[in-house]
């Protein structure tokens, strides 16, 4: 008999079981030690007892015996978890080989987040579980699963093909759309609307423990966190909220004697605890992240300038009268850097500079509006992916609001990401660049068989980034080197095993690496002898460059990663590279010369 695609499927359409095994009976089922098929066997003894012995219905329990026997049962899946069992999804042109799930996880009584969640085609009960949002603030997590490394590829024409370098090859993919009032995400409440980093991180922690209590199958798992661009504050205000949370439930378990000893690590046996469980949270990575305002912006001009993309008297100017935060002058710098984006020209991408913009017309007027993402323009680039990843900096908030309104942005706002459009003749032949992705995806999502089959509200029409929300113009502004710092302390402690890796794109110069380069050797750890900026390669080529950081006598590891001639959004620019780089992330097997170089 065939195998079984969907458990959910077989259980509610066998003779055996329809309208016998409620929903309720099968969320109690679980696989340990063959003890699921114990039960089912036992379920299916005791049903066919009950059942009419007429030969038609002997034949048809026959065959489902033999497709239970053929079924390899990993899991029972709760009754909510069926319920957000995605079924089809329209334009689908091949068959998956992963389950997939989408519907909402409440985080508070008047906010409820969006999630994706798309199992590891290769080993789902095995393979860690990675928690995907992405940047803005206020920018949807379902970017990269529709844009960079998610299972599809989203064409013009509401195909979806399959993207080979997709990363649930490794991981079980969990995206997240938040805050509240992001994408499909809701609130109640209109004080929700009011957003910053703290709140943030406690809502996505809730939505983690949530996650697991939906998903308990899956709670003994490695788990990561991980984003780009404004996650450069997401992640590692997440990563001390969940380690805090851990270290307050071993404490009150009697496990802890309040020094945050062993918070990095876990045994099965501590999952237990029904109220708040403690999370198998094993590390983060994080890619182009925005940490450093002053920084940031400064290697963002100086970046254009060596692209070979700014005038030499204007750049010049600027550097003499703007790169010293005590002397800034706002009015003046404003008025400079205006001048050199005006001067750019209306066809470069600031997210990838050596990429093509999109020229596709918009003739059925179905692509993402622009503007639609927030207060002080933050997100009217029109360019790329997340295209409201841009933030206000402290040392020059008008700035940004120029920027954003400025002639090249306008004129920007006219153009579109097209897969019409030539992939750069520079790129390996392994990787093929998709620029019209993020309006394809917007034209997708906003289908009402769409939002049907994901399981959430009809009536919302989805947008890549969020004017729904205010975020905190505080928290955007502050320099966010002090968390890392703390985070490297901890995975210093004895006993740690905690991954963290910082990746950049090269050619990105919004969140470039420059700007990481200027805060990543200051925060706490020394670079290893021999293990600063070594080239790895893929495909005999060389993708980047990778320093791995000395955190003492355990088993931790921080790594810096560059991913050569990628842009903002790296699986974007870069998909094979990218998805090498995320396995090496988790086997710390790094294709570089010196193999000794790299110990984890």
């Amino acid at each position: 008999m065939a195998k079984l695609s969907y458990l959910l499927a077989f259980l509610t359409t066998t003779s055996i079981f329809h309208d016998v095994i409620s929903k309720s009976t099968v969320k109690h089922l679980r696989t340990k030690n063959g003890e699921f098929e114990d039960q089912l066997e036992t379920l299916i003894h005791i049903q066919i007892q009950d059942q009419p012995n007429d030969a038609s219905w002997q034949k048809a329990q026959e065959e489902d015996r033999e497709d239970i026997e053929s079924y390899e049962y990993e899991y029972a899946y709760t009754v909510e978890a069926q319920a957000d069992l995605i079924t089809s999804l329209p334009g689908l042109n091949f068959t998956p080989t992963f389950r997939q799930f989408s519907g909402y996880i409440p985080v508070s009584p008047t906010r409820n987040i969006h999630y994706w969640y798309i199992e590891s085609s290769n080993d789902p009960a095995n393979d860690p579980v990675v928690f995907w949002t992405n940047g803005g603030p206020g920018c949807s997590g379902l970017l990269g699963l529709g844009t960079e490394f998610g299972p599809f590829l989203f064409e013009k024409n509401g195909v979806l093909s399959y993207n080979p370098n997709t990363w649930n090859q490794v991981a079980n993919i969990l995206y997240v759309e938040q805050p509240a009032g992001v994408g499909f995400s809701t609130f109640t409440n209109p004080e929700d609307q009011y957003v910053g980093d703290e709140r943030a991180a406690v809502d996505n922690y809730e939505l983690i423990v949530n996650f697991f209590r939906r998903f308990p199958e899956r709670a003994t798992n490695e788990f990561y966190i991980a984003s780009e661009s404004y996650g450069g504050h997401y992640i590692p205000h997440l990563a001390k909220e969940i380690l805090d949370r851990n270290i307050n439930i071993s404490n009150s378990d009697g496990d802890g004697d309040g020094d945050g000893d062993g918070d990095l690590e876990r045994s099965e046996s501590e999952s237990e605890s029904e109220s708040e469980p403690l999370i198998n949270f094993r590390g983060f990575l994080v890619g182009n992240p925005y940490v450093d305002p002053f920084s940031n912006d400064m290697t963002m001009i100086q970046t254009y300038y060596m692209h070979g993309l700014i005038a030499g008297p204007l750049y010049r100017d600027w550097q003499a009268k703007c790169t010293n935060l005590d002397t800034y002058n706002e009015e003046i710098c404003s008025l400079l850097v205006d001048s050199m984006f005006s001067e750019t020209g209306e066809g470069i991408n600031p997210y990838a500079l050596d990429f093509p913009i999109c020229t596709e017309p918009d003739i059925n007027n179905d692509y993402s509006p622009s503007g639609s993402s927030g207060e002080d323009g933050i997100g009217e680039f029109g360019f790329s992916r997340d295209d409201a990843e841009e933030i206000v900096t402290p040392i020059s908030a008008s700035f940004a609001r120029r920027r954003m309104s400025s002639s090249q942005s306008s004129r920007l706002l006219k153009f579109r990401l097209s897969s019409s459009g030539i992939t750069p003749p520079f790129l390996p032949q392994q990787d093929k660049y998709h620029p019209c992705a993020d309006d394809h995806f917007f034209a997708y999502l906003n289908r009402d068989d769409v939002k049907e089959a994901l399981h959430v509200d009809v009536g919302i029409e989805w947008s890549m980034c969020s004017d729904n929300i205010e975020y905190s113009d505080r928290d955007s502004n502050t320099p966010q080197m002090y968390l890392y710092e703390e985070l490297i302390e901890r995975a210093r402690e004895d006993g740690s095993n905690f991954k963290m890796m910082v990746f950049s794109g090269d050619d990105d110069s919004v969140c470039s690496t420059a700007s990481t380069q200027y805060w990543i050797y200051d925060v706490g750890a020394e670079v290893k002898d021999e293990h600063l900026w070594n080239a790895w390669k893929y495909n005999n080529q060389t993708a980047g460059y990778v320093t791995e950081f000395d955190l003492g006598e355990t088993d931790s590891s921080f790594l810096f990663v560059t991913v050569h001639g990628a842009g903002h959004e790296v699986p974007a620019y870069r998909p094979s590279e990218a998805l090498a780089m995320f396995k090496s992330f988790f086997s710390g097997e790094w294709d570089i010369e010196d193999k000794h170089l790299l110990s984890h």
